[in-house]
């Protein structure tokens, strides 16, 4: 394999307006990493990203999309539809901490909280008061998206103290409390999310292997008129 790519063969760089190559770069960029305008890769970076993993200020991931607005298998942004489901339904409940010794910085743990809605969004309560912890990113959007979507009221959270902050970095559903809605609309619901996440696998998979190679065509014929 070459180290830079040509426009006839694949290498493991590519640089250029279209470029194509284990780690590509260019307006247009197609690559196992794809950093560009338009990226299309296993892992893209662009303005416009069309992946497996990828960020922008659009696009489609099929595992997972960064960006503001888009579809992804599951994702984070302004406006991010997520086809799969990401807060994670415990079958046991974990081992509980005492919140008071986690509070002190004794332990860390799990710890049973109540969901409670605010004006900015859902937060963790304990005893009707809001419990003020600072979340990782992906924890609060799942939060914020099972307690949207299914009402969810109760929660294990999972804290530890970091100097003056308490960090919440993993959430596990208490059993039995989220609405699972049932019947024919729920069952089309998910058919619909599911056969919406095959086409976007499919036309990744195309845009994979054939994007740039089409594009190089039309800018061709753009080019000699």
């Amino acid at each position: 394999m070459r180290l830079f790519s040509t426009p006839t063969e694949f290498g493991i760089i590519g640089v250029g307006q279209v470029a194509h190559g284990i780690f590509a770069f260019g307006q247009f960029a197609r690559g196992v990493v794809a950093v560009g305008q338009v990226a299309i890769g296993v892992v893209a970076i662009g303005q416009v990203a069309f992946s497996l993993v990828g960020v922008g200020m659009g696009g489609v991931g099929v595992v997972w999309f960064g960006g503001m607005f888009g579809v992804g298998g599951r994702g984070l942004g302004l406006l991010v539809i997520k086809l799969l489901p990401g807060l994670e339904q415990a079958r046991t409940p974990p081992t509980l901490a005492p919140l008071d010794a986690v509070w002190q910085g004794q332990t860390r743990g799990f710890v049973h909280l109540d969901v409670m809605a605010t004006a900015s969004g859902p937060v963790l309560a304990h005893n009707g008061q809001a419990v003020p912890v600072k979340f990782i990113p992906q924890v609060l959007f799942a939060l914020r998206n099972a307690a949207t979507s299914s009402g969810l009221r109760e929660i294990y959270a999972s804290l530890r103290r970091e100097g003056t902050h308490v960090v919440c970095d993993a959430l596990v559903e208490v059993p039995g409390t989220r609405a699972n809605p049932r019947g024919l609309a729920s069952v089309i619901a998910h058919v619909l999310k599911f056969a919406v996440l095959v086409v976007l696998a499919a036309a990744w998979f195309v845009a994979f292997t054939e994007g740039t190679d089409r594009l190089k065509v039309a800018l061709a014929a753009v080019g000699s008129q």
